[in-house]
């Protein structure tokens, strides 16, 4: 495998028993060498209550299993002490597998030892309706910042137990709960008055001091209502100097930090949800931003919530463009017993679709395609024997994208400046996002395999997408306006896209008719053959789904409280123009290829196809139709199914048995099964490529 493997395991997952802390044997059932291994102890009393490893001390069994829980499928939580993790620790180095602290700022009200937090709830999060887990950005009760206390007795814990670096999530980076609901403490007020240099109204400078419920909601709706933008921004830049400093004292003693910093949310949801700019994350000297893209285990868990599939898988290419200096991990959800959820055994062929899906996308760069992310976080890893680990290394191995000239699908323009205007923008019109309009052209059937940023633009040949044209600058705008090739479509606000005014005639053009907040799409470069069809499709636009439009102001429209549940709030959207949008870039997604299923292709350098096809009904098998432009001489079977070869066909809807159809060496359509919500990946050689 040339991604790097990472493996999230809980301390159950280990045996105290064993010489070694069962290292040896775990290692051997995975059947090779993770590039590092996040020790769970989950709770951050592992730090805060460090008192160095003279004595051996009992762990609470918080630390010994994530949430204290009782068992695993291989054993009960056992008894660990501070001796015993540390020759834990000590074995995994040994091995060859970097071992990280793996923490989160939980806060379980003293249920399985006396916490650190119970004696310090000035630093818990100070929320609308209560008070809830670690706050690591405020100041402790002798006003100094808890980032100071937590860097010493981190270092300390670094260099005691011989940790290669330190790995947070949930409730301690990123915080728990979202902007809009706290925390809105008298000092994290204090803090933001402080940096901005903002005044409050005198009613609300008089209760400061006074953390009640009543006086945290004044505050709070001051601040969404007067500042939220600025509050935003406070956010943002208190989290780089947490960061700064926490990176700065690891990497002084050789030690690294993993931070999710998102929480299934795409850049601008984790700015404004979270208070978290990723971008300024890498630059405060994360090594590894962690994704949290798991939609099949909430979706197995939450079936009353939509499917967020298509919405998560695209964090990864847009959080790959937005810190494209940052190393980029996904969590892939394999299975968890605390939460009891499992993928791996309950969902094998969605599990098989996570892998293909957060493998393929590419960024486009001056120097060629790249993978989006540089590897994989297997969440969790206890409770997965050896026959398991060989599944899974199987699938990681096939998903693995090499030999790739080009991704015949949109590619989607990233653009900084975009993403820096669209906070005022959203805030005052509740304007489709970026990440929203692609996930509902990538839900709908639409191919997109691949991001650029807009430094890079010269590099793309192929259809480029650019789904917020009028948040671009200006003089990314112009450059837009004169790229050449290939077609372009873009989106955007309808009062500010007019590629007229920058002398392009759009080949097609239609309005959502519909929205108080309407979008234009515009495109061009098109082939003449392709117009009269693109045109008709903007039928599909004129007529109105009947959802109503937001009512009020847009500022004022209540914000979601679970990120989980749901991010953000936007105008209407019509259905119809969303499908015409879709279908306006699917014509011309460059593929040579037509399929009834989704389907994403790639070139690859040796003049072959590899297909990606997708099966989006998990009760089914699906039938791929797939159909090229000229015979089809070879298809192989790069995915575990289907086991039987392609079945030929000599025309689109001609019916096939459970025999199948041998090639005669005329045939261009071939039909493919599919795994009930799964993917099937073929490699395709056209006749005439020259391959023997």
């Amino acid at each position: 495998m040339r991604s790097e493997i990472h493996v999230w395991m809980p301390m159950i997952g280990f045996d105290r028993d064993a010489s070694d802390k069962g290292v040896a044997a775990w290692l051997e059932s995975v059947g090779f060498t993770p590039r590092g291994v996040s020790v769970f102890l989950f709770h951050p009393d592992i730090v805060h209550l460090h008192d160095g490893l003279d004595e051996d001390r009992a762990l609470p069994p918080d630390n010994c299993s994530y949430y204290g829980s009782p068992r695993n499928e291989d054993r009960c939580r056992q008894d660990w002490t501070t001796h015993d993790l540390r020759t834990l620790v000590q074995a995994l180095a040994a091995a060859g597998a970097a071992p990280y602290l793996g923490i989160m700022g939980v806060d379980l009200g003293n249920r399985w030892h006396h916490e650190w937090l119970g004696d310090h709830p000035e630093v818990r999060q100070a929320l609308r309706v209560g008070d809830w887990s670690l706050n690591v950005l405020k100041r402790l009760r002798d006003g100094t910042f808890y980032e100071d206390f937590f860097v010493e007795k981190l270092c300390q814990v670094m260099t005691d137990y011989g940790f290669a670096g330190l790995q947070v999530a949930d409730n301690f980076c990123p915080g728990g709960g979202v902007l809009n609901h706290g925390d809105f403490s008298t000092d994290m007020l204090r803090q933001f008055l402080d940096h901005t240099g903002r005044h409050l109204p005198a009613a609300l400078s008089a209760g400061l001091g006074d953390d009640s419920l009543p006086e945290r909601n004044r505050r709070g709706d001051w601040l969404w209502s007067e500042a939220r933008q600025d509050w935003i921004g406070f956010y943002a830049w208190r989290w780089e100097g947490f960061w700064s400093k926490v990176c700065g004292r690891l990497h002084a003693i050789g030690r690294k930090a993993i931070v999710m910093g998102m929480y299934c949310t795409d850049p601008f949801e984790t700015l404004y949800c979270k208070g978290i700019d990723l971008r300024r994350l890498a630059r405060a000297g994360v090594d590894t931003l962690l994704a949290n893209i798991v939609p099949t285990g909430l979706r197995l868990q939450h079936p009353e919530r939509p499917d967020r599939f298509h919405r998560d898988m695209l964090l990864a290419p847009l959080t790959a463009a937005w810190a494209p200096e940052a190393r980029l991990l996904s969590l892939l959800g394999v299975k968890d017993a605390t939460e009891e959820w499992d993928v791996l055994h309950h969902a094998p062929s969605l599990l098989e679709r996570d892998i293909a899906t957060l493998l393929h996308f590419q960024r486009q760069t001056g120097q060629g395609l790249r993978p989006c992310l540089d590897g994989l976080m297997v969440c969790l890893g206890d409770g997965i024997h050896a026959d398991e680990w060989s599944w899974l290394r199987r699938r990681l191995d096939i998903a693995e994208q090499d030999r790739l000239r080009r991704v015949l699908a949109p590619t989607v323009l990233w653009s900084d400046a975009a993403l820096e205007n669209t906070l005022p923008a959203y805030i005052h019109t509740r304007r489709w996002t970026l990440h929203r309009i692609v996930t509902e052209i990538y839900r709908r059937g639409t191919p997109l395999g691949a991001v650029v940023r807009s430094d890079d633009l010269a590099a793309v040949e192929g259809t480029l997408f650019v789904p917020t044209f009028d948040l671009l600058s200006a003089e990314e705008r112009a450059a837009v306006a004169s790229w050449r090739r290939g077609p372009v479509v873009v989106l955007g606000a309808a009062r500010g896209v007019s590629p007229e005014d920058l002398g392009v005639q759009p080949d097609v053009a239609f309005v959502d008719p519909f929205s108080d907040e309407p979008m234009r799409l515009c495109a061009w470069n098109t082939a003449p053959a392709e117009r009269e069809a693109l045109q008709a499709l903007a039928a599909l636009a004129a007529v109105d789904d009947g959802t109503p439009n937001l009512a009020g102001p847009p500022e004022a429209v209540p914000e979601h409280r679970n990120v989980l549940v749901e991010t953000l709030t936007f105008c209407k959207a019509t259905a119809g123009f969303c499908e015409a949008c879709a279908q306006v870039l699917r014509r011309l997604s460059g593929s040579p290829f037509t399929c009834n299923l989704p389907m994403v292709a790639f070139l690859l350098d040796d003049g072959r196809y590899r297909l990606h096809l997708a099966n989006p009904d998990a009760t089914s098998y699906g039938y791929a139709v797939v159909c090229a432009p000229r015979v089809v001489a070879e298809v192989a079977i790069r995915s575990t199914y289907p086991v039987l070869p392609v079945a030929y066909m000599d025309s689109p809807d001609e019916a096939v048995g459970f025999g199948g159809k041998a090639s005669t060496g005329t045939q261009r359509c071939f039909r493919a099964k599919i795994t009930p919500g799964g993917v099937t990946i073929l490699e395709v050689r056209l006749a005439g490529t020259g391959l023997a």
